[in-house]
């Protein structure tokens, strides 16, 4: 029988963290660690099982215990770990993001098969579909050799599922940027979101990031549908913990070897999400946290100083018709009184930097702007073909590459370089 090292690495975190058992009438308290730690091997592994709220339990950890834990384990019970509890591992903020993304292949290529094998019993169900859906755009945007490397440093297999791709290696990366996404975004959208954080890991490039960076596209939440969902704050705070977790465990990681920066780039109901999890903890460390086409801040966050960052950019198209239905109960990050820097993002000629033109956080990737590509294969006719087609080209996103927008925001997230930002109105 496999070695559950699980177990010995459940019983430290939960000895350090001292998760608590409800005691019987009149008892004193115990720990789930006095429990397990009173049990053989065969026990342990059975009360886990019956206990799935240890996971839970585990991934809501102090990521500090986590990775002092972590760290008393040799390679082999490592993997070990890994191989026995992929899910829990995968997502542990603390754990150092080689193992995680070992974890989460691993988590992955199981729910892909076990997805593909319920859509063979049950072919007409909708949901297995959007899920199965899902879970192979996570692994198409991993497929194949590209600058920089990406790995699957978080994926929860929720419905629908979850995931975060760096770009980039966060164990030693100097600049690490997460890229937040808004409303109408999902895992099935996985490699698009993905195309935006590779532009702005390329454009960092062009104004003198070091290479030594990493980008995260963070589909860390559920963002909400298009429509009147956007105006409310459900979504958002229910989002917040998750990244403010995530932005806790690199802090963790990096303890002995901090990058020069963290930050934040949002996009439309990512602004709102980001703004609740930063003004939330003083201890995230962040940088930069750059707004575009913001959804509005909460009027609970007075100014750019309540978000605990060194710098916060906010930047909005002229042509940018949507963003403001969702501040009907929230504040512009851009007006004066709130007190964030607003950077321009409708282009500048002489600069041969492209305006956007609406709201979307990015229009274009190798796939569909080429016109031979199924993304096109639908219009039939000739004519109607070279109408989209043309159509599509002249729009462009907050995070489409050549933008003014993306300039502005690779320069805002490389410390050092902010001389350069063209500034808004």
């Amino acid at each position: 029988m496999a070695r559950r090292v699980i177990v010995a690495f459940a019983l430290g975190v939960v000895a350090a963290v001292g998760l608590l058992v409800a005691p019987a009438a009149g008892a004193a308290p115990i720990t789930t660690f006095d429990v397990l730690q009173a049990m053989n091997d065969e026990q342990q592994e059975k009360y886990l099982a019956a206990h799935p709220e240890l996971a839970i339990q585990l991934a809501n950890t102090d990521p500090d215990a986590v990775r002092k834990e972590w760290a008393t384990l040799d390679q082999a019970d490592r993997t070990d770990a890994i191989d026995t509890l992929p899910e829990v591992v995968g997502n542990l903020d603390g754990v150092d993001y080689r193992d995680r993304e070992k974890a989460n292949r691993r988590a992955l290529r199981k729910a892909l098969a076990t997805g593909k094998g319920e859509l063979q019993k049950h072919p007409d169900d909708e949901q297995a579909k959007r899920v199965l859906g899902s879970l192979t755009a996570i692994q198409k945007t991993l497929k194949g050799k590209r600058t920089p490397a990406r790995h699957l440093i978080a994926l929860s297999l929720d419905r629908p599922p979850l995931a975060a791709i760096a770009l980039g290696d966060l164990d030693s990366a100097s600049v690490i940027t997460f890229v937040v996404p808004g409303m109408g975004t999902y895992t099935d959208d996985m490699q698009l979101w993905t195309q935006s954080a590779q532009n702005l890991w390329d454009e960092q490039g062009e104004v003198g990031a070091p290479r030594g960076r990493a980008v995260v596209s963070w589909i860390g939440y559920v963002t909400p549908p298009p429509g009147v969902d956007a105006a409310l704050g459900d979504y958002a705070a229910r989002g917040a913990p998750l990244l403010t977790a995530d932005l806790r465990g690199v802090n963790a990681v990096r303890m002995d070897a901090p990058p020069r920066a963290v930050n934040v780039v949002a996009h439309s109901y990512g602004t709102t999400t980001s703004a609740n999890a930063l003004s939330g903890a003083r201890d995230l460390g962040v940088y930069a946290f750059v707004m575009l086409g913001s959804a509005g801040i909460e009027d609970r966050i007075p100014n750019a100083g309540a978000l605990h960052v060194k710098h916060a950019y906010a930047g909005e198209a002229e042509a940018d018709g949507e963003a403001r239905f969702g501040r009907f109960t929230r504040r512009d990050p851009r007006s004066p009184s709130f007190g964030a820097t607003v950077i321009s993002v409708d282009g500048d000629a002489q600069a041969e930097l492209l305006p956007v033109t609406g709201h979307a956080p990015v229009l274009h990737s190798p796939w569909n702007d080429d016109p031979l590509s199924s993304a096109w294969k639908h219009l039939a006719n000739t004519a109607l073909f070279e109408e989209k087609y043309a159509e599509h080209l002249s729009r462009y996103g907050y995070l489409d590459a050549y933008t003014e927008s993306l300039r502005n925001a690779a320069i805002a997230t490389v410390p050092g370089r902010d001389r350069l930002l063209l500034r808004g109105h």
